[in-house]
């Protein structure tokens, strides 16, 4: 049976034909072996929970649906033999693309060394956003473990992967206010000055991390906390005085993630694209310590996380796609939505203890977002087991990569100056 297409469906697919590909990546290695029947059967299992999985996107119609294809296990996982240049081929699994309208939505290699496995999975960010992609692999554990277990359980119920139940506590008066507020993410003047130059007709795919190691993470964080910041207001600090060291600049204007599940009622899974962006204008002067900037961005930040302001881009596109056939869509979306030239979300934690496959132990976990082409520059971070991988993934010529390489070298450093 096909399914509706939701507006952040929309949106994200509108991206993927204008910008670039938008996916969600993420890396598991093993210290064993998994059984890749039994993964086959649990993401079949799972497609009870996430019927949207098992089709392709189809953009012809005016309005568009998602297409039942049957997809199942059998359609999205692979068993890749590879001892020899086993990180090569980890790369190019990682960097593969999905054809949405023609291709399952979701990817999972598992690629078989003798030091262990390790898994790639690779989803469409149509079908959902970090969030909901750790929440998926969640439930695709829950599932592996209880199938190889040979133990009875259930998988949820499919929810609703629309805005409604964001907007469900919203009375009329207030959504009015909310519309009449200045909060814009996606207007053309938030676009970051600059940066725009041309792409280099030498395009590779880079794909660099730096990871923190989990006491000097711990560290950030309670030095993040004493000046009343986040430790991800502390992230966002460092990316933006690292840009600004690189580029010679004195403002960078970052745009953030902020997940929008605390306006969910209760028991709603969140399987969809539930985020929005902030824009968080930085400062970054000669002699100005990491100190005083993260206390600007968490400022900053703190004037978008109070209140439902940030629900109007989820209202204005709501109503965009509930009366504007797609092919008015389009050329709407190109003119009037700015794409942040410079980027950065934080994927958040992944819980160990839920991330759990059986007897299968995970040495090693992380996420990572879309590869961009340059202009665009976004950072991604994600947590497991304590520790912070921070990535930068472009199309891009050498000399790109060498800006990044520094970008993430000059964080690292200063992460290092800070708790000597």
């Amino acid at each position: 049976m096909d399914l509706k297409a939701e507006a952040f469906d929309i949106w994200m697919y509108l991206q993927n034909i204008t910008n670039y590909n938008p996916l969600i990546r993420c890396r598991i290695d093993f210290d064993g072996r998994l059984d890749a029947d039994v993964l086959r059967e649990s993401v079949t299992v799972s497609i009870r929970a996430v019927p949207v999985l098992g089709c392709v996107f189809d953009g012809v119609r005016l309005y568009p649906r998602w297409a039942d294809k049957g997809f199942d296990g059998g359609d999205m996982v692979r068993t890749i033999i590879a001892d020899a240049g086993a990180e090569r081929t980890v790369f190019q699994i990682m960097s593969d693309g999905v054809e949405v309208t023609r291709e399952p939505p979701l990817k999972i290699s598992v690629v078989r060394k003798t030091s262990g496995d390790t898994m790639c999975a690779v989803i469409s960010h149509l079908i959902c956003d970090g969030m909901g992609f750790k929440a998926y692999l969640y439930l695709l554990s829950n599932c592996y473990t209880k199938l190889a277990r040979h133990e009875e359980f259930s998988v949820p119920k499919p929810g609703c992967r629309g805005t409604k139940p964001l907007l469900r506590s919203v009375r009329f008066g207030e959504r009015l206010r909310i519309l009449r507020s200045r909060f814009d993410a996606y207007a053309s003047s938030n676009r970051q000055e600059g940066l725009s130059r041309p792409a280099s007709d030498q395009n590779e795919t880079y794909m660099e991390n730096l990871v923190i190691a989990a006491e000097d993470f711990g560290r950030l964080r309670r030095s993040a906390k004493a000046d009343g910041a986040t430790v991800n207001d502390a992230l966002m600090a460092l990316y933006a005085r690292a840009f600004c060291k690189e580029t010679r600049t004195e403002k960078v204007l970052l745009p953030s993630t902020m997940d929008l599940r605390r306006f969910l009622p209760p028991g709603n899974i969140g399987f969809s694209n539930y985020v929005g962006n902030c824009m968080c204008a930085v400062t970054v002067r000669g002699g100005d310590s990491l100190s005083e900037t993260m206390k600007q961005v968490s400022a900053r930040m703190g004037e978008h996380k109070s209140g439902k302001n940030v629900l109007k881009q989820v209202m204005l596109w709501d109503a965009a796609v509930r009366f504007l056939p797609l092919p008015v869509l389009k050329p709407c979306f190109r003119k009037f939505v700015a794409e942040p030239v410079i980027s950065y979300t934080n994927l958040g934690v992944l819980e160990k203890e839920r991330l759990c496959f059986a007897s299968a132990p995970v040495k090693r976990a992380y996420m990572t977002a879309s590869i961009k082409p340059r202009p665009y520059l976004q950072l991604t971070a994600s947590t497991w087991d304590g520790y912070c991988t921070i990535c930068c993934n472009i199309y891009g010529c050498e000399s790109d990569r060498a800006f990044v390489r520094r970008l993430l070298d000059d964080i690292a450093v200063e992460i290092k100056s800070i708790i000597a």
